[in-house]
């Protein structure tokens, strides 16, 4: 005769298996993706772990088509990862190790409305609940295993960083964990490299072998990543689906149409700009850089060989990629307080060739300096572009185009204001509240702070409604000469 607490508990299982398997849908989800694998994913046969990472990557974009739950039912292909058994589990010691989970079942609901990639395993991780993370573990599969947070991390980057028990780390490698051993986080930081810190306090020995791990992944899954650092390459990128509609003359947007027209462009799709043709809002970035560049040529007419370029706050240095690729010979000086593992490898690309990336803080005490002698260097004129600078980030280049005589020209589109409380910001800007309505004020205030400027002899501002961005408005100063 079975018990209510039995009862209780087998609903408990229950419960608890549901949630790892998403109430079937991560299963769907991959059988559609492994019937998609002709147009653009891995085959999974040849390489089962980049085909597993590639999938999570896909699941945590929220990528997958809409309909996909029912075009899984025509899914050919579905490869067959490990999952815990099908039954309900009738050994008691098994069922008394699953009763440690009962604090992870109100995670395991609101994960409906938690970021892509949560899951129970990473909550326990993270509260340093060792012995619901074995158990979680011990029932999970390789897509639960291997899945991504919504800042890029892993249940091995969590271990590695320090969370729970040691011996973890190795019981989930066991355990299917091992797909993402080589996988790097939003900050690029790999297992190994969390294990590594010092804060970490984890044993040398662990960050030693998990970094012999990576090597191993990288090496068995090498024609499937970036030949410079070791990224997983997408085998379509996103820039190819865009690129893919404009042939079909689906593009609409204007800046897009004339990206997309340019073959000098197409350098782009090399894997060693995996940085920029496979980032998420790609055609939205294009968008932006287009924007500014069009901007320069009607502001300098002349411009060309012999310039030098100043990508100011470069981000992932798309304007900086479409300058060497549309003018070569222009000197490029990509620059940012990231750190360059965040950037494109333009040393070693093609056609990339003229673009250097410095790292400076823009709004540091020493950057005006910095920038002259960088200036200096290039000995050429100089136009400074800033996509998006935010704050008093726009009033920084509009300094450095004041007091650096090198810099001929400036093109900058602002972005959000900057902060209220500070003594330097304008406070009519906040006389209304409609964000828009204070996004032109602040536009207008920049234009005038040009104006203003002894040296500037001629400025402009539009807003370019091709922009996909709310944020549209493009100001350019030009010197005076001589």
């Amino acid at each position: 005769m079975v018990s209510l607490e039995d009862d209780k508990h087998c609903d408990l299982v229950r419960r608890i298996r549901a949630f790892q398997r998403r109430d079937e849908r991560r299963r769907l989800q991959w059988a559609y993706f492994c019937d998609t694998n002709g147009s653009g994913v891995r085959d999974p046969a040849r390489h089962p772990e980049a085909f597993l990472l590639q999938f999570l990557e896909v699941f945590q974009a929220g990528e997958l088509p809409e309909d996909f739950q029912k075009r899984s039912d025509e899914a050919a292909l579905v490869l067959t990862l490990e999952r815990p058994n099908e039954g309900m589990p009738e050994d008691a010691a098994v069922a008394e190790r699953l009763k440690s989970s009962v604090a992870l079942l109100p995670i395991a609901e609101e994960s409906k409305h938690a970021p892509r990639g949560w899951s129970a395993l990473h909550a326990a991780l993270i509260a340093n609940d060792s012995a619901s993370a074995a158990t979680l573990i011990e029932a999970g599969d390789a897509v639960l295993l291997n899945q991504k947070s919504s800042a890029g991390h892993t249940p091995l980057m969590l271990l590695a960083m320090g969370r729970c028990q040691e011996s973890l780390i190795w019981r989930l490698l066991e355990r299917s964990g091992s797909a993402s051993v080589a996988a790097r986080s939003e900050q690029r930081f790999s297992a190994a490299d969390h294990a590594s810190e010092e804060e970490s306090r984890r044993l040398p020995e662990t960050a030693e072998r998990l970094r012999a791990l990576e090597a191993a992944a990288i090496r068995r899954t090498a024609d499937c990543r970036c030949p410079v650092c070791g990224d997983l390459l997408s085998r379509r990128p996103r820039l190819a689906f865009f690129w893919e509609r404009a042939d079909r003359a689906e593009e609409e947007n204007p800046l897009l149409r004339q990206f997309f027209s340019d073959c000098r462009h197409q350098s782009l799709m090399q894997p060693r700009f995996h940085q920029i043709n496979d980032t998420k809002r790609i055609r939205k970035e294009i968008s932006e850089s287009m924007s500014v560049l069009l901007a320069l040529e009607q502001e300098v007419p002349d411009f060309g060989r012999g310039w030098h370029v100043v990508d100011l706050c470069c981000g992932r240095s798309v304007t900086a990629a479409l300058v060497a690729l549309r003018y070569p010979g222009v000197t490029i000086s990509a620059v940012d307080r990231l750190e360059p593992r965040f950037l494109p490898h333009f040393a070693e690309a093609e056609d990339g060739g003229g673009v250097q990336y410095v790292q400076l803080d823009v709004l540091g005490a020493t950057f005006i300096s910095d920038l002259e002698k960088l200036l200096d260097q290039a000995d050429r004129p100089t136009a400074l572009l800033g996509m998006h600078l935010c704050g008093n980030l726009s009033l920084r280049a509009i300094e450095a185009f004041n007091g650096l005589r090198a810099v001929r020209t400036v093109v900058l589109s602002p972005c959000c204001l900057p902060a209220k409380a500070e003594k330097s910001t304008p406070q009519h800007l906040f006389a209304t509240r409609d964000q828009d309505e204070q996004y032109l004020l602040w536009a207008r205030h920049l234009e005038a702070t040009l104006r203003s400027t002894a040296s500037a002899s001629h400025v402009t501002s539009a807003a370019i409604r091709d922009i996909l961005s709310p944020k549209n408005i493009v100001i350019c100063a030009t010197k005076q000469e001589g």
